[in-house]
Protein backbone atom coordinates (compact mmCIF):
# COMPACT_ATOMS: atom_id res chain seq x y z
CA UNK A 1 0.00 0.00 0.00
CA UNK A 2 2.77 2.45 0.81
CA UNK A 3 4.22 1.92 -2.66
CA UNK A 4 0.95 3.42 -3.90
CA UNK A 5 1.94 6.71 -2.24
CA UNK A 6 5.05 6.87 -4.39
CA UNK A 7 3.03 6.35 -7.58
CA UNK A 8 0.14 8.61 -6.58
CA UNK A 9 -0.18 11.71 -8.75
CA UNK A 10 1.23 15.02 -7.57
CA UNK A 11 -1.40 17.40 -6.23
CA UNK A 12 -3.49 14.64 -4.64
CA UNK A 13 -4.51 14.58 -0.97
CA UNK A 14 -2.80 12.02 1.25
CA UNK A 15 -3.23 10.95 4.85
CA UNK A 16 -0.56 8.72 6.44
CA UNK A 17 0.90 7.89 9.84
CA UNK A 18 4.59 8.73 10.28
CA UNK A 19 6.95 8.32 13.27
CA UNK A 20 7.41 11.45 15.38
CA UNK A 21 10.87 12.85 14.73
CA UNK A 22 11.36 10.27 11.99
CA UNK A 23 12.50 7.41 14.22
CA UNK A 24 10.32 7.08 17.32
CA UNK A 25 7.67 4.52 18.10
CA UNK A 26 5.04 7.27 18.45
CA UNK A 27 3.07 7.90 15.26
CA UNK A 28 1.49 11.15 14.11
CA UNK A 29 -0.90 11.84 11.27
CA UNK A 30 0.47 13.67 8.25
CA UNK A 31 -2.31 15.02 6.06
CA UNK A 32 -1.73 17.22 3.06
CA UNK A 33 -1.06 17.44 -0.65
CA UNK A 34 1.65 15.40 -2.35
CA UNK A 35 4.08 17.70 -4.15
CA UNK A 36 6.59 15.22 -5.58
CA UNK A 37 8.25 11.85 -5.13
CA UNK A 38 11.80 10.74 -5.69
CA UNK A 39 14.56 8.29 -4.96
CA UNK A 40 17.67 9.07 -2.91
CA UNK A 41 20.53 7.02 -1.54
CA UNK A 42 18.30 6.17 1.46
CA UNK A 43 15.39 4.94 -0.67
CA UNK A 44 12.13 6.35 -1.97
CA UNK A 45 10.50 9.45 -0.50
CA UNK A 46 7.57 11.79 -1.02
CA UNK A 47 7.30 15.52 -0.34
CA UNK A 48 4.06 16.67 1.28
CA UNK A 49 2.67 20.14 1.99
CA UNK A 50 0.55 20.04 5.12
CA UNK A 51 -2.56 22.15 5.69
CA UNK A 52 -0.65 24.74 7.73
CA UNK A 53 1.81 25.32 4.87
CA UNK A 54 4.73 23.25 6.19
CA UNK A 55 6.57 21.14 3.62
CA UNK A 56 7.86 17.74 4.78
CA UNK A 57 9.80 14.93 3.12
CA UNK A 58 8.71 11.47 4.22
CA UNK A 59 10.53 8.21 3.68
CA UNK A 60 8.21 5.62 2.11
CA UNK A 61 9.75 2.82 4.18
CA UNK A 62 8.69 4.58 7.41
CA UNK A 63 5.11 5.44 6.37
CA UNK A 64 2.41 3.36 8.06
CA UNK A 65 -1.10 2.73 6.77
CA UNK A 66 -4.11 3.07 9.01
CA UNK A 67 -3.98 0.92 12.13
Amino acid sequence: MMQDLYHKRNGRKINVLYPTGGKRNVLRTVAGIKLRSGTSSNGRFITVQEGDGKIRSLSISKCVGSL
